[in-house]
C-alpha cells in the first residue's frame, strides 16, 4: 500500500515501518518481501520502466529489511541479482565503493556499461562517474584528470574544464591538457589522439559526444577565455560569431562586455548600448528597466574614461529619438540623476 500510494494516504504506516523494531521482526519482513519480488508484473499498457522501477522500489525495502535484521552479507547478493535484472547497477556500484570492494564495483561498472548503453545511456553516464569516484578514492589523479577530460569532450562547459584542471594540476600535466582541450575545441580534434597527449586512456568507451554541427564551439571558448580572464581571446572569438545566433553560437554579450571593460573599453560601452537599444525598441517598461541596468554600466565606463561629455551627448540623442515613450524617459531621468549624484561625490 506504501509503495503504490500516490497520495500520502499511508504516510503514517510508511513512518511506522521505518520506525525501530525487533531484528527478528524485520527479518520476516525481509523474508516476506523477498518472496514477493519475483512476483511482480507490470500495470496494464505498461512497459519495462515500470516494472523495473516497482521492482527496484520493493528490493529496497527489503534492502533495508535485511539491514536492520542485520543480514547484511545477503545484501550484495541481492544488489548484483537484481541489477542483471532492472539495470539497477548503480546501486551495486555504490555499495561496493562503500564497503571499499574497488575491484568488485569495477568489474561491475563494466558489466553495467556493456549492458546498458543502448538502452539507458542515464545508467551508463552515472557508471562512468563511479569510477571516477573510485580513481579518486585511490588518489589516481592522472586517470580521473583523463576521465574528467572525456567529459569535457562530452559536455564542454567551464564546470568540465575547471574539473578537469583541477585534476591535471595534481599531476602537473594541465598546460599540456588544456592545449588539447582548446584544439579540441577549435578543430574537433580528440584530445587523446593529439600528439604528446599526456594522460593515461580511461579504460572506457569514448563517450557520445552530442551533435555539433561545426567548429570551433565558439560559445565555449568564450566562456573559458572569460573564466581565464583573457579578454583579448574573449574579444578575437566573439568577433568571429555569426550575425544570426542560435543554438551553440548564443552567448551572454553582457558578460563579454564585463569581461573587456578595461581592456577594450570602447567595444565593452558598445556592446552595453546596443542591447540596451534592442530593448528600448521594444516598448515595454520591464525592457526599458533592463536597458537601464545597461546604460548604467557603460556610462560608468565612460566616466571612467574621462569621457562625460560624450556619454551626456549620447544619452540626450537617446531622448530625442524616443522623446513619445514617457516611461523610458523617466528610466532617463533616474539614470541621469544617478550620473549626478556620482559625479558629485
Amino acid at each position: 500500500a506504501v509503495l503504490k500510494d500516490e497520495f500520502g494516504l499511508c504516510g503514517p504506516m510508511a513512518k511506522y515501518l521505518k520506525g525501530r523494531h525487533k531484528k527478528s521482526d524485520w527479518g520476516l519482513l525481509a523474508d516476506a518481501l523477498l518472496e514477493r519480488i519475483d512476483t511482480i508484473r507490470p500495470a496494464k499498457g505498461a512497459g519495462e520502466f515500470s516494472r523495473d522501477y516497482d521492482r527496484d522500489r520493493l528490493s529496497d525495502w527489503a534492502i533495508h529489511a535485511l539491514e536492520r535484521a542485520d543480514r547484511k552479507d545477503e545484501i550484495i547478493p541481492l544488489c548484483e541479482a537484481e541489477a542483471q535484472k532492472t539495470g539497477s547497477y548503480d546501486r551495486l556500484v555504490r555499495r561496493l565503493i562503500l564497503g571499499r570492494r574497488f575491484d568488485d564495483a569495477e568489474r561491475w561498472i563494466h558489466e553495467g556499461i556493456r549492458d546498458t548503453e543502448e538502452k539507458w545511456p542515464g545508467i551508463v553516464s552515472g557508471l562512468r562517474d563511479r569510477l571516477r569516484e573510485i580513481r579518486v578514492r585511490e588518489e589516481n589523479w592522472s586517470a580521473v584528470a583523463a576521465m574528467q577530460a572525456a567529459e569535457f569532450v562530452c559536455h564542454p562547459s567551464r564546470t568540465t574544464y575547471k574539473d578537469c584542471k583541477r585534476a591535471a594540476d595534481k599531476v602537473k600535466v594541465w598546460p599540456k591538457v588544456r592545449g588539447s582541450l582548446l584544439a579540441y575545441l577549435e578543430n574537433g580534434a580528440l584530445p587523446w589522439e593529439q600528439h604528446g597527449w599526456p594522460l593515461p586512456a580511461t579504460g572506457l568507451d569514448a563517450p557520445d559526444m552530442q551533435d555539433r554541427a561545426s567548429y570551433p564551439i565558439i560559445r565555449q571558448l568564450i566562456d573559458i577565455a572569460i573564466f581565464e580572464k583573457k579578454p583579448d581571446q574573449v574579444l578575437h572569438w566573439y568577433d568571429q560569431l555569426p550575425k544570426k545566433r542560435f543554438g551553440w553560437h548564443v552567448v551572454s554579450e553582457d558578460d563579454i562586455a564585463t569581461a573587456v571593460q578595461h581592456h577594450a573599453p570602447e567595444r565593452a560601452v558598445g556592446i552595453w548600448q546596443e542591447l540596451a537599444e534592442d530593448l528600448i525598441v521594444r516598448t515595454k517598461p520591464s525592457a526599458y528597466q533592463e536597458a537601464g541596468k545597461y546604460l548604467r554600466k557603460a556610462g560608468r565606463v565612460m566616466t571612467r574614461q574621462k569621457k562625460g561629455s560624450d556619454w551626456d551627448r549620447y544619452l540626450q540623442s537617446l531622448r530625442e529619438k524616443h522623446a513619445r515613450k514617457r516611461r523610458f524617459l523617466e528610466i532617463m531621468d533616474a539614470l541621469e540623476g544617478q550620473t549626478i549624484m556620482k559625479k558629485k561625490r
